[in-house]
């Protein structure tokens, strides 16, 4: 899930990548690799500039120890970039697949970063647009579980190509707006912050 993102920023930076997992070898060309529990870096503190977390806090047990480790490596004033899954009440087979521990509000979010000594300079729900569709499915998959196929993440029902494109094209256009506007609900949440 990686691969994307460090593409994208690795045109404007150097990156190490960490995963406690080996890392896959397309963000090996791309980045430094470093095999690590995110909960103990092996980095002195005031190592990095910027820390990009994407969807990783709701995998681990201790988020609050992660994002002090992070704390700890980022040089002061340096930048916070979080994404978290939304809403414990959507919380159910797609994360169970997913090995999720939890969903977040954007204020139980904002409450762990600013405890851990962040200042928060913006905070908002995304994928807003297609909140209501995935909701809707994430819903009736609690209320009728027999007609959900066990084991079956989200990411394995298919839609017709057209649909699809559709639906993208929605999930995309929101990046003109959420620079912008504090949305009030989506599937996810992104945080930004610094080291104070």
């Amino acid at each position: 899930g990686f691969t994307k993102e460090a593409e994208m920023l690795s045109r404007r930076a150097r990156l190490v990548a960490i995963d406690l997992a080996p890392i896959n070898p397309r963000c090996r060309e791309l980045s430094f690799p470093a095999q690590a529990d995110a909960t103990a870096l092996p980095f002195k503190s005031g190592s990095f500039d910027a820390v990009f977390i994407f969807d990783v806090l709701e995998h681990i047990d201790a988020d609050t120890r992660v994002l002090e480790e992070l704390h700890r490596v980022l040089c002061p004033m340096g930048k916070l970039l979080v994404t978290v899954p939304a809403f414990q009440f959507l919380f159910g087979l797609q994360d169970e697949v997913s090995h999720h521990k939890r969903r977040y509000s954007k204020g139980s979010l904002k409450e762990l970063v600013r405890g851990t000594g962040f200042e928060i300079d913006y905070a908002t729900y995304f994928n807003t647009l297609l909140f209501p569709p995935i909701a809707a499915v994430r819903l009736f998959r609690r209320v009728f579980p027999a007609d959900s196929e066990a084991g079956k993440s989200d990411f394995d029902m298919r839609l017709p190509g057209s649909i699809e494109a559709v639906l993208e094209k929605l999930f995309s256009c929101e990046r003109h707006v959420v620079d912008r506007a504090s949305l009030p609900f989506g599937i996810s949440i992104l945080c930004s912050a610094r080291r104070v």
